[in-house]
């Protein structure tokens, strides 16, 4: 009886997750959601059907620019690794989302699947070709810098929240 009273009174402390680790964590599911949310529409907007929905919708506004984008279309559909990219996106973000969770839950392993997660997406311009960056946004003029530009931010932001977590480390199990 006295034993039951003693645990009872001195519960077994919990490890406390920091601010800053909360707030990242936060921070990340929030992006995960996005990009979940993202990448349903990428899989619906990556079949044939809807490709050719948004060529022929452009073609009335700039017959030029819709064709370039049809030869796109045509390259893309030709690459078999373009057909599984926009699942492999689902999948990188469930894979960092995984990660995510184990670090709110204090789990160090989940820092290296959330790191692996982030740097995955960017192996898909090997297997994508010479024209990856020009099939990130719309056809014609500067596509080329836009993406490398869009592309620069991305990575930076990535390395900067695999940084911060790194920070948090020492807190994890």
């Amino acid at each position: 009886m006295e034993e039951n009273l003693i645990l009872e009174n001195n519960p077994v402390e919990q490890p406390k997750r920091s601010q800053f680790l909360k707030v990242l964590c936060i921070l990340s599911f929030i992006m995960c959601g996005i990009s979940f949310l993202s990448g349903i529409w990428g899989i619906y907007q990556s079949t044939p059907e809807a490709m050719q929905k948004n060529v022929e919708q452009l073609r009335s506004y700039n017959p030029d620019m819709a064709d370039k984008m049809e030869d796109q279309m045509i390259e893309m559909q030709n690459n078999p690794y373009s057909k599984i990219a926009p699942y492999l996106g689902l999948a990188y973000t469930l894979l960092s989302f995984l990660g995510v969770m184990m670090m709110w839950n204090l789990t160090k392993r989940g820092f290296y699947i959330y790191a692996i997660a982030e740097i995955l997406p960017y192996t898909s311009f090997v297997f994508m070709g010479k024209n990856s960056l020009a099939m990130m946004g719309p056809p014609g003029g500067n596509n080329t810098a836009i993406a490398m530009g869009v592309m620069i931010f991305m990575v930076i932001v990535d390395i900067v929240f695999v940084a911060m977590y790194a920070r948090t480390l020492k807190e994890m199990k």
